[in-house]
């Protein structure tokens, strides 16, 4: 657990309390199964929870690195990028675009650092992580709130983010944090939004009406479950439509 912590683990407490349900369920099937009849089914919702906890696990820890690294592949990055991260956490993905950056690029990440959306998450951490990285020249990292960005509008070629619209309650306030990423886009520049939730055809709707082209909209499978596929990831790439 201290490993994961260190990685980054999201919302920490949902695999740990599935895990742990797990544990004391088949625990109770297995210590009271002369006492009725069902302790089977007791055991298998306990094997189930803990899968469901290991299937989280894997996509806080690897699937969504999978998820990023399938986006980039497929887009081409000019190395004197403006990019901001949003709700950067332990800057996965704001490192991700500083390595493909020159010296004339420059990536800035903002989070509000609750360890409640991930583990470990503090502005010193994430600066510590930039520093061992030597990124120091081309990535850095502030306090702001996604739905009152400090920066000027049209400041930024990529406005990206991974797995923190849906942290933002309620319904109103998200579309204020999606206006905030469109006005600080620049004409020419991309929006990439990694999520999870049943939000997608909100963003959708709310990236059109403010002037932007969704040029893809994607759900993934297991690698993007968190506990299972009726909690996906899903992916959308929008640019300003100059039609």
């Amino acid at each position: 657990m201290k490993q994961l912590k260190k990685k980054g683990l999201d919302a920490p407490l949902v695999p740990f309390l599935y895990i742990l349900g797990g544990i004391l369920a088949m625990a109770y099937g297995i210590g009271f199964h002369k006492y009725y009849d069902g302790y089977m089914w007791t055991i298998l919702y306990g094997v189930l929870m803990i899968f469901a906890g290991a299937i989280f696990i894997n996509t806080s820890i690897r699937g969504k690195h999978k998820i990023w690294n399938s986006i980039l592949s497929k887009i081409t990055i000019d190395p004197n990028s403006k990019v901001l991260d949003l709700g950067t956490g332990h800057g996965m993905v704001l490192l991700m675009f500083a390595k493909l950056l020159s010296g004339n690029g420059h990536a800035t990440g903002i989070d509000l650092w609750r360890n409640s959306d991930q583990s470990d998450n503090s502005l010193h951490n994430t600066q510590n992580i930039i520093k061992q990285q030597h990124l120091t020249h081309i990535a850095d990292v502030k306090t702001a709130n996604m739905i009152s960005l400090p920066f000027a509008d049209k400041k930024y070629d990529y406005v990206v983010s991974s797995l923190a619209f849906h942290n933002i309650k309620p319904a109103s306030e998200r579309v204020h944090a999606l206006e905030e990423a469109v006005r600080v886009l620049t004409d020419n520049g991309s929006l990439i939004i990694v999520d999870t939730g049943h939000h997608k055809k909100e963003y959708i709707d709310v990236l059109t009406s403010s002037g932007l082209e969704v040029i893809e909209a994607k759900t993934y499978g297991v690698s993007g479950w968190w506990t299972g596929p009726w909690m996906p990831t899903y992916s959308i790439i929008a640019k300003r439509d100059h039609s």
